[in-house]
């Protein structure tokens, strides 16, 4: 009887047959990230629009703030909590220090939150980048940025009044949301020598934090409350990291698109 066992000729064969499978099912299964991520995107992106525009509404058509320091919620015990409360969530004092990636924040404190009945979802597109993505939040990769021009800058005060939409030159160009990332290279786990994409959200005239992930485009919501695709201004790419297309709609200190 013949031995256990693979002869070389029978490795070279399921090695040669390995390949060819992943050669052919890779680009699929690439497809459907994209699809899945355009889906998501794409729904986070129109509740964010048509939620905004009914706040708006309700506030004499002023856009709500970026951040807001200092802030007091009461969480679901019934219990007073100060934290930091962003456009899309609130933030525990001290939460920080638990780590980027397990940092903890409450969606339901966000200013939109109740007009986006739906809640949003995680985008899948950040999974892809293995050990180049950095978490922020353990129940992030929303990975959508709000304009911080209409909403008082990164660190508005409470005096600061934020932008009203009559104050647009032209709201169906203004972009309000935009798919958006960051390359982190100042927090552990990344560095210099190891830059890490990481979720982010706000976009502005400065910062390189839009994420072109939807075939090298930005989905965006307007502030007229209609959505569609923008294009890299490819003289802004952030070349740190290979392939995860990142940058501006326009050069550094260009207003276009934001106001």
């Amino acid at each position: 009887m013949r031995n256990a066992g693979f002869t070389l000729l029978e490795i070279l064969a399921f090695v040669l047959v390995t390949a060819i499978l992943l050669a052919v099912i890779a680009p699929a299964v690439w497809k459907v990230y994209e699809s899945s991520s355009l889906a998501v995107s794409a729904e986070n992106i129109r509740q964010l629009s048509a939620g905004g525009a009914q706040y708006l509404a309700d506030n004499e058509q002023r856009f709500w703030k970026y951040r807001e320091n200092g802030s007091t919620v009461m969480d679901h015990g019934g219990n007073l909590i100060r934290g930091t409360r962003y456009w899309f969530g609130f933030e525990t004092d001290g939460s920080a220090g638990a780590g980027e990636g397990n940092r903890d924040f409450d969606p339901t404190q966000s200013p939109l939150a109740g007009y986006v009945p739906k809640g949003l979802h995680p985008d899948p597109s950040f999974a892809t980048h293995a050990d180049a993505f950095k978490p922020k939040y353990k129940c992030g990769y929303l990975g959508i940025g709000y304009n911080v021009l209409l909403g008082g800058g990164w660190s508005p005060t409470s005096k600061t009044i934020t932008m009203s939409y009559w104050q647009l030159a032209n709201p169906s160009q203004t972009v309000v949301f935009a798919t958006s990332a960051q390359v982190n290279t100042f927090q552990s786990p990344a560095s210099t020598g190891h830059p890490m994409l990481e979720e982010f959200y706000g976009i502005d005239q400065n910062e390189k934090t839009i994420h072109f992930r939807q075939g090298k485009a930005a989905m965006v919501g307007f502030a007229d409350g209609s959505c569609g695709f923008l294009p890299m201004d490819e003289s802004t790419r952030d070349n740190r990291i290979q392939g995860v297309n990142i940058g501006r709609f326009a050069p550094v200190g260009s207003f276009k698109y934001l106001r």
